[in-house]
């Protein structure tokens, strides 16, 4: 299953030497929008750069949720004249009228921007890659600090830029890193593969990997991961500028140890 983040493009792997591979992008978080686990509603977390690439289909029209504060403005694009759009409330709908192939949206509302890479096919969708319904999460606004209270350091940011490549079976749905670890998600009790990182003369080293749940977390960073699973694999891409790359304060992995050094009496 693809999720509503993932885009293809074609691309030249290192890991895989010569051979030419579709690379997709493995988007933050993703969660199914009820406990039935339908695929068609998505629901995404909103960041100011993130572009959604969308496909949608002649005959079908998406659903757009932004919170609840918020009411649709304008919608720039490239190419308006092949669908038709309708709003109300908090809700926006977009019905394409006809086969498009490609232009990107910018969608406003009273308080944010919104980036769509959209396409329309002229055909019925695969149960795999319809979408109904695109509802948008907000992370939590940090409240201001009072005076006199103590300001602990800040959480940094998660580099969500991260691409795959090779067999679908081994493709994680999301990837992000903190600046010291990668978690890599998977889909429940799928197999998980083992984590090599690819050097730049070819070779490839195992890391240091523990599990948590379905998330696989990687003990270091590196521009590309190797997943292999028997005769299965797959790369992983960091196609960030490492904003967030930083160096462990407390001398471990984890932000919540702290390694201390003290001097036995004899």
């Amino acid at each position: 299953m693809m999720d509503i983040a993932t885009t293809v493009r074609i691309a030249r792997c290192r890991s895989f030497g010569t051979l030419v591979v579709a690379l997709t992008l493995l988007s933050g978080p993703v969660v199914l929008a009820d406990e039935g686990g339908d695929p068609r509603l998505r629901v995404i977390e909103y960041r100011p750069t993130l572009v959604v690439p969308l496909t949608v289909f002649v005959g079908y029209h998406v659903h757009f949720e932004f919170a609840a504060d918020e009411f649709f403005v304008n919608l720039g694009a490239g190419d308006t004249s092949s669908f038709d759009v309708g709003a109300e409330g908090n809700h926006l709908l977009l019905k394409p009228k006809q086969a498009n192939g490609g232009t990107n949206l910018t969608i406003l509302t009273n308080r944010r921007a919104y980036f769509v890479d959209y396409r329309a096919l002229a055909r019925s969708p695969r149960a795999d890659e319809a979408v109904y319904s695109i509802v948008f999460r907000y992370p939590e606004e940090v409240p201001p600090v009072a005076a006199g209270d103590r300001l602990d350091a800040p959480r940094p940011r998660l580099n969500q830029n991260y691409w795959y490549c090779g067999s679908p079976s081994l493709r994680p749905t999301a990837a992000a890193d903190d600046g010291l670890q990668l978690r890599l998600t998977f889909a429940a009790h799928a197999p998980l593969p083992a984590v090599f990182v690819a050097e730049a003369d070819g070779q490839e080293i195992l890391v240091n990997t523990h599990v948590e749940d379905d998330e696989v977390v990687v003990h270091r960073l590196a521009e590309r991961f190797v997943l292999r699973r028997g005769r299965q694999v797959g790369c992983v891409v960091d196609r960030a500028t490492h904003p967030s790359l930083r160096r462990a304060g407390t001398g471990t992995i984890d932000p919540d140890v702290d390694r201390a050094t003290r001097d036995l009496a004899r």
